[in-house]
């Protein structure tokens, strides 16, 4: 069992203790739905009436113009309603082949046939355009671009920080990152990731009202999972806030500041 194997590793015992409950919980909602214990709520059989709903917005409620907020203000309100969302790790390679890799909490599914995904980019929080754009924008349509999905844990939450910093032009976050970089016929990997998304740049677009950011379409080529030892899904990493990461399933028990 994936407990035992916890035990054996010597993870933390609160850890182990927060995932028992977890799975202790799970279990009795599943029995109660394989008992019939619900059906009469389910299929409007019983008289008992299922519990009211609550109500946030029922009653004392607040809007904000968000065009009156500072950029930091805005961005932290649209983050805590429009989220969590998954943090990638995204790579690039500029017109001389020295590969690039950035964190991007940004990237969207937009079609699944044709499979076509989005990403947002402008510049980063000192003002300066990021490589990852520039990247992109010289190898201009058809450029191709790998996107990591992470592990929900602290390592990885520390691989965004680290690639997030401004590094000299001969550094390379593939070499800072935990994860080594693992070449295929599809595309860039990084050893640490749960997945990889090997894309091409088929549309660039300037956002509209004088928006920095530009919207970067992609049509995704191949998806790069491990063939075999999976033990269900894993937990990814995620941004819960404007500065914070964690994990998406279980019990995290944890939360990594970030400013970003």
């Amino acid at each position: 069992m994936s407990l035992e194997r916890k035990s054996e590793r010597e993870v933390d015992a609160i850890e182990i203790s927060r995932w028992k409950a977890y799975r202790d919980f799970t279990a009795y909602s599943a029995s109660e739905v394989i008992s019939g214990a619900l059906d009469g709520w389910l299929d409007g059989s019983t008289d008992s009436t299922m519990p009211s709903a609550p109500e946030p917005l029922g009653s004392g409620i607040l809007s904000t113009d968000v065009k009156n907020l500072s950029h930091i203000e805005r961005r932290g309100l649209i983050s805590r309603v429009i989220g969590p969302r998954p943090v990638f790790l995204v790579g690039t390679c500029d017109s001389g082949g020295a590969r690039n890799l950035a964190p991007m909490s940004s990237v969207n599914v937009l079609s699944n046939t044709p499979p076509l995904i989005a990403m947002s980019l402008s510049s980063d929080k000192g003002g300066r355009v990021r490589d990852t754009f520039r990247n992109i924008e010289s190898g201009g349509i058809g450029a191709k671009v790998s996107i990591q999905a992470l592990l929900g844990d602290r390592r990885s939450a520390l691989d965004v920080e680290v690639a997030a910093q401004p590094h000299p032009g001969d550094v390379s976050e593939w070499d800072l990152v935990s994860g080594r970089l693992v070449e295929t016929e599809s595309g860039d990997v990084l050893s640490t990731a749960i997945a990889t998304i090997h894309a091409e740049v088929v549309e660039i677009r300037n956002l509209p009202r004088n928006c920095k950011a530009s919207l970067i379409i992609m049509e995704i080529d191949s998806v790069t999972l491990a063939s075999e030892g999976n033990e269900g899904r894993h937990p990814r990493l995620i941004q819960i806030s404007d500065g914070a990461l964690s994990n998406d399933i279980g019990p995290s028990g944890w939360a990594h500041a970030l400013d970003w």
